[in-house]
């Protein structure tokens, strides 16, 4: 079969029809293109809407009022025409704002509610009463000392740590322990009568009263010393104030 004279090949369609393909394609991708713009173009004029509509009842309250100026009024529009394009720029990463603030709203929440729970588990515990009371020693301390009071505690800090460490040792605290638990025990005991010379050196044949007593002895031998230099004075332990 020909059509005027010339015959028509498999080839010749398929040129046809990829020409005829590729028109299709361009027309599809300048409808799409119209239709993204129409749809800027709308989105603009709903996030516009707002805008002007306040404006609109702003005009109408200053025109009702009778004190506006329409020079003003000029400029605004047309300042909001000339930025057109900067606020259709400024739409794209308010709307980003607004979804990521829709996606963090729910961690935020969840993690206000976590607090919430660990300051009430705290409350309950007495954390925030303890606070409170130690606030208040702390505020006791702090008004009972001078300048002064705390400049000497800062001289003397070395001395005082050394000495709470000495008292803190293990054969020191037993000590301690033994002779608060001796105390109690007497006390307990209910005894009232004042025992006799005789009594007092009869128990001196006891070795552990003659141990307590030497101990006692040398206790009070260090406590009739002079102090030692360097160790027992407070200006000894800081040169500069000598």
């Amino acid at each position: 079969m020909t059509t005027t004279g010339v015959p028509v090949t498999a080839d010749g369609v398929d040129e046809r029809l990829a020409r005829l393909d590729e028109q299709l394609a361009e027309i599809l991708a300048e409808v799409r293109r119209q239709r993204l713009e129409r749809e800027r173009w709308r989105e603009l004029a709903d996030e516009l809407a707002p805008i002007a509509e306040q404006a609109m009842n702003m005009t109408i309250t200053q025109l009702a009022s009778g004190s506006f100026d329409a020079g003003e009024v000029v400029g605004l529009v047309r300042a909001v025409l000339q930025d057109a394009s900067a606020i259709q720029a400024w739409i794209g990463p308010l709307r980003s704002l607004a979804a990521m603030a829709d996606e963090v709203g729910p961690l935020a929440t969840s993690a206000v509610s976590s607090l919430n729970a660990r300051l009430q588990l705290l409350d309950e515990r007495g954390y925030f009463a303890f606070a409170r009371q130690a606030a208040g020693v702390l505020d006791t301390i702090v008004t009972s000392f001078t300048h002064e009071d705390v400049k000497l505690l800062g001289d003397n800090i070395v001395l005082i740590l050394e000495t709470i460490k000495e008292m803190t040792q293990p054969e020191v605290m037993g000590l301690l322990g033994r002779t608060a638990l001796s105390i109690r025990q007497v006390e307990a005991s209910g005894t009232t009568h004042v025992p006799s010379t005789l009594a007092l050196l009869r128990q001196m044949r006891e070795p552990d009263v003659r141990r307590g007593l030497a101990r006692l002895l040398a206790t009070l031998r260090t406590i009739g010393a002079p102090p030692v230099s360097g160790t027992a004075s407070p200006e000894s332990s800081n040169p500069q104030r000598r």
